[in-house]
């Protein structure tokens, strides 16, 4: 799979951690949807992405440092969302 759409739906709760197993993801858009709760870590994992939109959420908490390990985005979309704290400072690998 590399290619995972997910916008206007009306899923709920948390995304599973198992979403890092999709290595092969170039692109992933996550919002507009009902996912709440911590951007899994795992996210890290999906070092093909290209493309990631996490917004409009409703994630929590910070956002993983893991995100620093996806050096081949050149599209991050972060807002609107509901992510606190600080900003990883591994952003500055992208």
């Amino acid at each position: 799979l590399t290619f995972l759409d997910l916008e206007w739906t009306k899923f709920t709760g948390r995304l599973p951690s198992e979403i890092g197993q999709l290595t092969a993801l170039a692109f992933l858009d996550l919002g507009p949807a009902g996912f709440t709760g911590r951007l899994p870590s795992e996210v890290g994992n999906l070092t093909a992405l290209t493309f990631l939109d996490l917004g409009p959420t409703d994630f929590t908490g910070q956002l993983p440092s893991e995100v620093g390990q996806l050096t081949k985005l050149t599209f991050l979309d972060l807002g609107p969302t509901d992510f606190t704290g600080q900003f990883p400072s591994e952003i500055g690998q992208l």
